[in-house]
């Protein structure tokens, strides 16, 4: 989208200040451009761009609320449209790395202080007034789905052949599973929670965390998705060195029966979406590592 020299261009003109250096974050699946940009007296920001025009437009808004909050969140430097017909926003650097590049270096009493963090953010985000609809919003938003289950497209009844491919047969036991627990997102309401704070925009330093990023929206519905999210993430990219911190949010949160069963539906449903994004890529072992971990998954939340 922009090189190194123009994210230096673009942070110029909107701080007017002399950058130094741009460099180009990597770890991001957003379809945004993200550079850390240098500035003079040792001071760093984040630019983050985006091909549409409103990429950011409420990304402020939740950043001032979520900082009323005390949630250690960035500031808004500046903001603004680009020439190419995209937006972006200049953010406060954070220091640290994602958690998942950090847990297998950190004793289990710091997993178990950051589980207890983000925990105690996910739930104070969660007393913020509840929306008219379920889905992803800016806080105080309405999202349009009217039920929880609507997010996760129509039920499907289809049974499964017997000589269907792997993907095949974890999709109809995902199928059934989810209609168990229907009756647990029946009892929802549209809760506020941070459904993108998973094993990644949790920024840690050396076993500390630094602060959280990456709020362009929020999601109303069950704070425990992102439960489930994150063990997904955890089972599939950092494997047993993350183990712990996963027990941890869970008894973070002490989810009854129903509830744990419904967070092990949310962690299957997205490593079975890994599944199949390793299929499409032609990544054929993590494809068939990430199997065994949806079967395992499955088997949770069927029990």
């Amino acid at each position: 989208m922009i090189d190194d020299e123009q994210a230096t261009g673009l942070v110029r003109a909107a701080l007017h200040t002399h950058p130094l250096a741009a460099e180009r974050q990597l770890l991001t699946q957003s379809g945004n451009c993200i550079f850390r940009v240098d500035l003079p007296e040792g001071e760093s920001t984040v630019l983050r761009v985006s091909p549409h025009r409103n990429g950011f437009a409420h990304t402020g808004h939740n950043l001032r609320i979520l900082r009323e909050m005390e949630l250690p969140v960035q500031s808004v430097l500046a903001s603004g449209d680009t020439e190419t017909g995209g937006s972006f926003i200049i953010l406060n650097w954070i220091p640290g790395r994602d958690l998942e590049y950090e847990l297998s270096q950190m004793r289990p009493e710091r997993m178990t202080r950051v589980a207890e963090t983000v925990t105690d953010y996910q739930k104070r985000v969660g007393c913020l007034p509840r929306s008219n609809g379920f889905g992803w919003a800016p806080i105080g938003g309405h999202p349009t789905f009217g039920q929880w289950t609507n997010i996760f497209g129509e039920p499907a009844n289809g049974e499964i052949s017997v000589d269907a491919t792997p993907l095949a047969q974890l999709r109809a036991r995902l199928r059934a599973v989810r209609r168990s627990v229907e009756p647990h997102f029946a009892s929802m309401t549209p809760t506020c929670f941070l459904d993108d704070l998973t094993t990644r925009n949790v920024l840690v330093e050396r076993g500390e965390l630094q602060g959280i990023i990456d709020f362009d929206s929020v999601c109303y519905g069950d704070p425990l998705m992102s439960v489930g999210t994150t063990l997904a993430h955890l089972a599939a990219d950092v494997g047993e060195a993350g183990r712990f911190y996963g027990e941890e949010l869970i008894r973070c949160w002490s989810p009854g029966a129903d509830a744990l069963r419904a967070i092990y539906f949310y962690a299957a449903l997205w490593v079975v979406g890994f599944v199949a994004a390793a299929e499409g890529a032609g990544d054929i072992a993590r494809a068939t590592k990430l199997v065994d971990i949806a079967d395992a998954m499955l088997r949770l939340g069927e029990t």
